[in-house]
């Protein structure tokens, strides 16, 4: 018993971690026997895409990064948390990287509440040129889309950020959709 116990939290508690890195980014595609595809993500849990592989976060200030396809389709999902500003502040700060502002009506963003969260979505669609990035490695990347959440939890901010091809980006719609609707709170340790 003692064994099969220590054999599932190993697995609880390795599940979803992108393997150690090496130069070349290297893939786990995420599976869990208990709930399939469930990963967890600081206090939230959702349900991950089959063809979605978690990679080791480029940057430090990426919780979690996925890859979405394969590496020459050049679609990633970011996930940050508690990064500052406001949810304003960061829907116009990717609102700008297409060149736009939150009032252009190529901007489109729309509020729900998703399992008692509230979650803001945005979807851009133009050049997109990643102001984060190294100075003189932010080269504009034509007919590129954005789609990203950000959903407001009980513990601060959680940043959902898509970006890629549109022609790639437009295949994983649903695919995001329904990952960003099976986005749970569940504090861990929390008292019931």
């Amino acid at each position: 018993m003692t064994l099969v116990a220590g054999v599932i939290l190993v697995q609880l508690v390795s599940r979803g971690q992108p393997e150690p890195g090496t130069a070349e980014e290297k893939k786990t595609v995420i599976k869990n026997e208990v709930t399939p595809n469930s990963t967890r993500i600081g206090n939230l849990s959702a349900n991950v895409p089959d063809n979605w592989s978690a990679v080791r976060p480029s940057s430090s200030m990426r919780l979690m990064q996925f890859r979405l396809g394969a590496p020459a389709d050049d679609a990633t999902l970011a996930i940050f948390k508690n990064i500052g500003g406001t949810i304003d502040n960061n829907l116009a700060r990717w609102s700008s990287q297409f060149g736009y502002s939150l009032s252009d009506s190529e901007v489109n963003i729309r509020a729900e509440v998703i399992n008692g969260m509230q979650v803001n979505i945005i979807s851009i669609l133009g050049t997109y040129t990643n102001t984060m990035a190294f100075p003189g490695a932010a080269q504009p990347k034509l007919n590129y889309r954005l789609l990203a959440a950000i959903a407001n939890t009980p513990d601060g901010l959680y940043y959902f950020k898509l970006t890629g091809p549109n022609t790639v980006i437009t295949g994983r719609l649903e695919e995001f959709s329904r990952f960003i609707k099976s986005l749970r709170y569940d504090e861990i340790g929390k008292k019931s």
